[in-house]
């Protein structure tokens, strides 16, 4: 994985180079980014991505469109808790691959480890956050495994680059979204067949 997102880093890189492009959009809030055909070939190939920014100018994310076939109570069938959710946990990207984190339209009640994304839309980033919104709303949560940390300027200048469209976050595309399609309607292409549903 690493030599993976090392590539990444030298193709946006490259790409960065031979464009000179200004970033125009605006990265003061959450966005969400749908890779451009500047990324076929890299692990970011046709994702879409919901990054908001933190205090420190940094930016976190996650992949939306990236399911797995694998369950919570697979990943920890000693966890009773982990049967109440129904859906697979997605593949939020290459950092932090064993750890998993929530998505969840209001915040559980805990103190820490909670990230307000937008109006509407929470990270829950630590364990004991997780576990609390595995035991009050599991199915109200979508849950992923990995995320994205870009340093401060570095999204900035991978849009410039052009590696990324730049459109506003909406919290029920990042929570009930279906993977199929859904990099096809925000490109504005055509889906393809049995991927019309994308919502």
């Amino acid at each position: 994985m690493k030599r993976a997102v090392h590539v990444f880093a030298v193709l946006l890189a490259m790409i960065a180079s031979a464009v000179g492009v200004a970033s125009a959009a605006d990265l003061s809030r959450a966005v969400t980014l749908v890779a451009t055909d500047r990324l076929d070939g890299s692990p970011f190939e046709q994702t879409v991505i919901v990054a908001a920014p933190l205090q420190d100018g940094a930016y976190v994310g996650f992949i939306i469109n990236r399911p797995t076939d694998v369950k919570l109570a697979t990943l920890f069938p000693d966890d009773g808790e982990t049967r109440k959710v129904t859906s697979p946990v997605s593949y939020g990207g290459p950092m932090l691959p064993r750890a998993v984190f929530a998505l969840t339209s209001s915040a559980p009640s805990i103190d820490s480890g909670v990230v307000p994304l937008m109006p509407g839309l929470f990270a829950v980033l630590d364990a004991a956050g997780v576990d609390r919104v595995i035991e009050t709303t599991p199915n109200d949560a979508r849950y992923f495994v990995g995320l994205i940390v870009w340093a401060p300027d570095e999204l900035d200048q991978q849009v410039t680059a052009g590696a990324w469209d730049v459109k506003p976050a909406d919290p029920k595309i990042v929570l009930r979204a279906k993977a199929p399609g859904l990099w096809d309607k925000l490109r504005g292409a055509k889906p393809k067949s049995g991927a019309e549903n994308w919502v």
